[in-house]
């Protein structure tokens, strides 16, 4: 929704403290690249698994995280039990790229220049974890970033699972249009990971499941 994104990405409480990991470990490439576009998101194993400490910390609170971000250098953002992994170089220039789905695929100026990201953990401990960053930001196509989700064990985790783009409309799954997006499921560790191409919003749904009343926008 390009919701100002404490309010620009309205995704609902999710329970993504864990955030299935999301937030990074430099180990994103072409590790969390889907084959195909599927009825429903792939079963693999997550290159990121949340330790016993940092699952833990589902329940205890939802949370604001702040990061410095060196372009130049790989990026492995922790956010509770969640994770997120940019490498080196993947970052668009904020100040002259175009935003919006109609430029997820576009090439871009690099970004240079060190700059703070805000993620916004809700609903960490539900069956809807969701993270809300800001600034709203997109990344290179050549790129391969990747947004780990922990789920808690205490919510459904299954196949029918997907971490869906969220804006001021609604939620949408994107590999209906970029099988490169697709969502998997790694059910042993319960991480439902999926690889980014831009800053929003992001929770985890069934796939067909809608952001409704029931689920608090930003």
């Amino acid at each position: 929704m390009r919701l100002p994104m404490m309010a620009r990405y309205r995704i609902s409480n999710l329970a993504l403290l864990a955030v299935v990991g999301v937030l990074l470990t430099a180990c994103a490439g072409d590790s969390i690249k889907p084959a195909a576009l599927q009825q429903t998101s792939a079963l693999r194993t997550s290159p990121f698994t949340p330790t016993p400490a940092q699952k833990a910390l589902v329940g205890v609170a939802d949370g604001t995280y702040t990061f410095l971000i060196d372009p130049s250098q790989p990026q492995a953002l922790q956010l509770g039990a969640s994770h997120l992994d940019i490498p080196a170089n993947a970052v668009c220039d904020l100040a002259s790229t175009s935003y919006g789905p109609a430029y997820w695929n576009d090439s871009c100026a690099l970004q240079r220049d060190t700059f703070t990201v805000t993620a916004v953990v809700r609903n960490a401990a539900t069956d809807h974890p969701s993270v809300d960053f800001e600034p709203a930001l997109r990344f290179s196509p050549d790129a391969s970033v990747g947004l780990y989700l922990y789920v808690t064990n205490d919510a459904t985790l299954d196949a029918s699972r997907t971490v869906k783009y969220c804006n001021a409309t609604g939620c949408v799954d994107e590999s209906v249009n970029d099988p490169s997006v697709t969502s998997n499921v790694d059910l042993v560790n319960r991480v439902v990971f999926r690889r980014i191409k831009h800053f929003s919003g992001f929770i985890v749904l069934s796939l067909t499941d809608t952001v409704d009343a029931t689920l608090t926008v930003f």
